[in-house]
């Protein structure tokens, strides 16, 4: 993609980020001249917060009497002053650093990580396969309509089956298909989103921390309970930005959770503040020890805050928990139980959806790598046929753990320039049918089915 067009697809959000800092500056710059206008201060630091505590009855002014003013009388008001603009720049800087941080790493994502799974894809989806991914994934694409596949060797693998030309046109069109279905334009909605719900948390925490400077004894107070809670919302999402971006991982869907996040920081601490949370008291928990909680609960992820709030509710309600059912995409090898659940929260909860899942997709949605999207993608081909608890694993010793591997095998079978090869591939089936205790005709019709499947053919082509 030429550099122009990348730089137009970053050029909105980075701008709307840099407009919205701006106008977040000029909101709170003429917030604190009014508030200081009200309060009759010449602003809401810690120096003047600490001369009004001193203030005691036999001192306080009478009626007639002259006051000093800021900066005029006292030799120490005009250092004064400046220490408590000082200190006014200071949060300000702070906040916007804050709200900055949140901002940068989906940025940076987008600009060089996004890039690099995209090229990989395309790489990946060169030759026949791009043109089994249209048949297959997209049979109703107007490409394959107007510009229909001419096949050239369908019957001898493993060479080309289908024309180069027709191959390098389906791939210029998939990767003009691919910025329409997964292009960088999708991040702008919630990117934008987030940037407003940052500097806007942002600018008020900068108003409450000069305010709480000034008035210290108002620090157990709702107002308390939420900056608490918005400061652990923060914290968690900037945390988990930073594993995020190592990871080169990040999706529309995580953008719209960090949003979702802060929205319901509020209220979750201030539910949180009037639960019982298991007191034995049977009294509200109550803003002294619900101020600290909402923010030590930021370290949780978002998920593990609706098993809290289920809990309670359940003890509340009298429910019980829902039992843990496990899940199913365990039983596949190198799929864990945090990559069952992301699959999970795709829609694919079964072994049978993840084999005919479209790899390309899921790959974006997911954000797992596009060569181990496409192993599990063979894994859970092969064990739909085989149809048994353990999905074929007594050959993985075989080498067969997946569709691609069986393919494969019978390559060598059908090679009858090679007889060596022929011999050693029927030995490996000879071996399977004793592992799996069916007779070896039994299983050679089984691997056939499975290699012949035209969707292995698409994942050989890809993984090849």
């Amino acid at each position: 993609m030429p550099l122009s067009r990348k730089l137009r697809q970053l050029l909105v959000p980075v701008c709307l980020c840099l407009l919205l800092t701006f106008i977040m500056f000029i909101l709170a710059s003429a917030s604190s001249s009014v508030a200081r206008a009200k309060l009759h201060l010449p602003s809401l630091g810690l120096t003047n917060a600490l001369a009004a505590q001193q203030l005691t009855p036999g001192t306080e002014s009478q009626p007639g009497t002259a006051q000093p003013k800021a900066g005029v009388s006292g030799s120490g008001a005009p250092q004064e002053e400046d220490t408590t603009t000082r200190d006014a720049w200071l949060v300000r800087i702070f906040c916007f650093l804050a709200a900055t941080v949140v901002i940068y790493p989906i940025l940076r994502f987008l600009f060089k990580p996004w890039t690099f799974r995209r090229e990989h894809i395309f790489g990946a989806l060169g030759g026949d396969a791009v043109v089994y991914y249209y048949l297959k994934f997209r049979p109703g694409a107007k490409l394959l309509q107007d510009h229909p596949p001419s096949a050239v060797n369908p019957y001898v693998p493993p060479g080309p089956v289908f024309e180069a030309a027709t191959a390098a046109d389906y791939l210029e069109a998939f990767k003009k298909d691919f910025e329409r279905w997964y292009g960088r334009g999708y991040y702008i909605i919630p990117v934008f989103l987030l940037t407003v719900l940052s500097f806007a948390s942002a600018w008020w925490a900068e108003m409450m921390l000069r305010y709480w400077a000034a008035n210290s004894k108002e620090l157990n107070s709702l107002r308390a309970l939420a900056a608490a809670a918005l400061g652990g919302a923060f914290m968690w999402i900037v945390s988990d930005q930073i594993d995020r971006l190592r990871r080169r991982d990040f999706t529309t869907s995580d953008v719209y959770y960090y949003n979702f996040r802060i929205l319901m920081a509020i209220p979750f601490a201030w539910a949180l503040s009037l639960s019982e949370m298991g007191a034995s008291t049977g009294r509200p928990l109550g803003l002294a020890a619900a101020i600290p909680l909402a923010f030590f609960l930021g370290a949780f992820p978002t998920t593990t805050l609706f098993t809290i709030a289920r809990r309670i509710g359940g003890t509340v309600l009298k429910l019980g928990d829902d039992p843990d059912k496990g899940n199913e995409l365990e039983k596949l090898q190198s799929v864990t139980k945090s990559n069952a659940e992301r699959f999970k929260d795709e829609g694919i909860a079964t072994i049978t959806s993840l084999a005919y899942a479209d790899p390309v997709d899921l790959t974006i949605r997911t954000n797992f790598d596009f060569s181990y999207v496409v192993d599990c993608v063979s894994q859970a081909l092969m064990w739909i046929y085989l149809g048994k608890d353990d999905g074929g694993a007594q050959l993985f010793p075989l080498s067969l753990r997946g569709a691609q591997e069986v393919r494969a095998l019978f390559f060598w079978l059908n090679d009858a320039s090679d007889p060596v090869r022929q011999d050693a591939a029927q030995k490996t089936i000879d071996e399977a049918a004793v592992l799996l205790k069916i007779s070896s005709d039994a299983l050679r019709v089984t691997l056939e089915q499975i290699a012949e499947d035209p969707y292995t053919k698409f994942l050989t082509d890809v993984w090849t």
